[in-house]
């Protein structure tokens, strides 16, 4: 009992199964090779591809928002205040405005010193000079003037923000100018 039907259709299904995968595989007869795919789209799609319809990337630009800033500082203040007496001993910080009238030591070769100007930034010193002699080390802008006729010789200084300057036997420092007043430190010359 033998039933050829059966057994010839399980013949050439192995058949045609085996057939299949040797010729795909060798490259022989039939097509070539496929290449494996995936079901995944692309994350980006190809310039060729893209819609017309979609947007540009964003491009950078400037923040709108504004800076954080922080209230002014006060402006510092001096260790003698306005107490212009205190450099009568050489040694002095004080806060000074326009028409202030600042008494230092005769051993500096100076006679008060006298604000003519505060603007800008910058203050204007002058000041009498008592000693037949004068020098400057150029911290400050200086223009020594004089003696005239009825008049001692002077010195002009133009000092900005955070100058020093020796005058004679004197150490000068602006240690601020705003608010139209200035901060002068007064020393002995080392």
């Amino acid at each position: 009992m033998y039933r050829p039907s059966v057994s010839v259709g399980v013949l050439a299904l192995v058949l045609l199964v085996a057939g299949c995968g040797s010729a795909s595989d060798s490259g022989e007869g039939g097509e070539p090779p496929k290449t494996p795919t995936t079901s995944a789209p692309p994350s980006t799609p190809p310039p060729s591809t893209a819609s017309s319809s979609t947007a540009p990337p964003p491009t950078a630009s400037p923040s709108t928002a504004q800076p954080s800033t922080a209230p002014p500082s006060p402006p510092p203040t001096a260790a003698d205040g306005t107490r212009y007496s205190a450099c009568g001993d050489g040694t002095c910080e004080v806060r000074v405005t326009t028409d202030a009238n600042v008494p230092v030591p005769d051993r500096f070769g100076l006679g008060p010193i006298m604000v003519s100007s505060i603007k800008d930034g910058t203050v204007i010193l002058f000041a009498p000079l008592t000693q037949s002699e004068f020098s400057s080390d150029g911290g400050c802008h200086a223009t020594f003037t004089g003696p005239g006729a009825d008049s001692s010789a002077y010195a002009l200084l133009t000092c900005d923000s955070g100058a020093k300057a020796a005058v004679n036997q004197m150490g000068l420092q602006v240690v601020d100018v705003s608010d139209g007043a200035a901060i002068i430190r007064i020393r002995p010359a080392t």
